[in-house]
């Protein structure tokens, strides 16, 4: 009798948790943990997010740009991310185009109004993913300036 409960229970708790989370989810979840990471300025959190193969245009792979994460946390004793993802595609089942706008400020944005006011580094970010095995990770990223106005 009391395997029956527990498996009632499991099974309406799994019925409960809602859809599946898609692969679109999944890769805005990347993209929230690369934020917390840099705001948390640990590049261990950040190598989790990237793919081991990870190689962009420039030539850098995982290990440079880890580097250049952390030669930014040693030059900013705070780092705030505020950021605002632009699209993301499943070009087809596995891999993942993303276009995100960040800003790298030394203190906290709320929202854009408070963006104006602040000096910060503002970028636009295409990141491509890799469903490796069930989790999400960045194969490949450029970035180049952007504007206060992209972020409109």
């Amino acid at each position: 009798m009391r395997w029956t409960i527990v498996a009632l229970v499991s099974a309406l708790a799994l019925g409960c948790s809602g859809d599946a989370e898609t692969p679109e989810d999944q890769v805005r979840r990347v993209i929230d943990a690369l934020q917390a990471a840099a705001e948390a300025r640990d590049v261990g959190a950040m190598k989790e997010q990237l793919s081991e193969s990870y190689k962009d245009a420039q030539g850098n792979d995982r290990r440079t740009v880890l580097g250049m994460a952390t030669g930014h946390f040693m030059r900013n004793k705070s780092v705030y991310v505020f950021s605002r993802i632009v699209a993301v595609e499943i070009a087809e089942p596995g891999l993942a185009r993303a276009e995100a706008l960040v800003a790298l400020a030394g203190r906290p944005v709320k929202d854009l109004s408070a963006l104006a006011q602040v000096r910060a580094d503002l970028y636009r970010f295409d990141l491509r993913l890799r469903d490796e095995r069930g989790t999400w990770r960045v194969i490949s990223a450029a970035w180049q300036p952007a504007t206060l106005s992209d972020f409109e």
